[in-house]
């Protein structure tokens, strides 16, 4: 009886440090994220099929420090730090290209489609985008610089810079992802007003 009594005992015991540890190390769920396109703004003007202009969007190209599903902030000068917790929810680069083909869409009397559709080769316009800088920095402030052209029967009519600071978080994701995703947007708009002012010359 003693010998199963202490058995029972050391079971018992070995039970609940297993349950404390698994208390003590679980770790909350990761959070993830998408871009979404405009929501605000006015549909633009109907165009005839016939006159509807095709345009054309290549894959966006982001630098490899954001190629990972973690979510990537400035820490301080030279220093990043990923966020295993907050996480976009697919490739950062798939998720960039198709917002900007839907806010385009909408901003534009144009026939937009990702480059890897049908019918995109034969596309009158060509935009390429390469985004340079995409992140939290550590005041707070979400950035973005991209890097963008666009191409006419295989010329190049367009090429600019366009760079976005907008205040967000230090530590409320949701709210630098809100950042973000403004930023991304604005560069729509002005990719759409540039898209006007060659239609006009």
């Amino acid at each position: 009886m003693m010998k199963t009594a202490q058995s029972i005992l050391r079971i018992s015991a070995v039970s609940l440090l297993l349950l404390q540890a698994g208390c003590i190390g679980s770790t909350p769920p990761a959070q993830f994220y998408l871009l979404e396109p405009v929501t605000d703004a006015e549909p633009a003007g109907s165009v005839s099929a016939t006159a509807k202009p095709s345009v054309s969007i290549a894959p966006v190209r982001i630098p490899h420090y954001l190629e990972r599903s973690q979510m990537v902030t400035a820490t301080g000068k030279n220093t990043y730090q990923l966020h295993e917790l907050h996480r976009w929810a697919e490739a950062l680069d798939e998720n960039i290209s198709r917002v900007l083909a839907q806010d385009l869409s909408l901003l534009l009397p144009a026939d937009v489609q990702l480059s890897n559709n049908q019918g995109a080769k034969q596309a009158q316009y060509r935009l390429t985008v390469r985004i340079l800088e995409f992140h939290v920095d550590p005041q707070g402030q979400a950035g973005l610089t991209a890097q963008w052209q666009i191409s006419q029967d295989d010329r190049l009519v367009k090429s600019e810079q366009s760079s976005y600071r907008l205040p967000a978080s230090t530590d409320d994701y949701r709210v630098m992802v809100a950042a973000l995703n403004e930023c991304l947007n604005r560069l729509a708009r002005d990719m759409a007003t540039g898209f006007k002012a060659l239609a006009t010359e």
